[in-house]
């Protein structure tokens, strides 16, 4: 499934409830810093602020969270790529790394079996990972 995701910082949680206002978006999913494993260092970052949240806006699903590592501007959409096993999320992350720049080396993570980010070799990112 490819999914697209916004990055904010620190504000995440107050822009979904603007969309929810303004654009009637429906809240699918939201976890935030707080619900993280206490060994998952998490910056500068708040615990309130949401580590990820999947909503839904005229049907379409949108991926949102706060990332103090993304710029405050310009590059903070990206593309998201979740695939039902970690044989795909392997093979694809490694083909579109082959001329890019890996960001987040794929690894475990509580949220996923594997999680990684990857710029292709046209600067697009690309977040890649398991379904839950």
């Amino acid at each position: 499934m490819l999914m697209t995701a916004i990055s904010f910082k620190g504000n995440c949680d107050e822009a979904i409830t603007y969309y929810k206002e303004v654009l009637g978006a429906e809240v699918k999913t939201i976890n935030y810093f707080r619900d993280a494993p206490q060994d998952v260092n998490i910056g500068d970052l708040k615990p309130n602020c949401v580590l990820y949240s999947e909503v839904s806006i005229f049907g379409t699903p949108i991926v949102m969270v706060d990332d103090e590592d993304m710029p405050q501007s310009g590059q903070r959409f990206w593309l998201q790529l979740t695939f039902d096993t970690p044989e795909e999320v392997t093979s694809v992350f490694n083909k579109l790394a082959d001329g890019g720049t890996i960001v987040k080396a794929l690894k475990p993570e509580f949220w996923a079996a594997l999680d990684g980010n990857v710029n292709d070799r046209f600067g697009v990112h690309w977040s890649i990972l398991t379904n839950h």
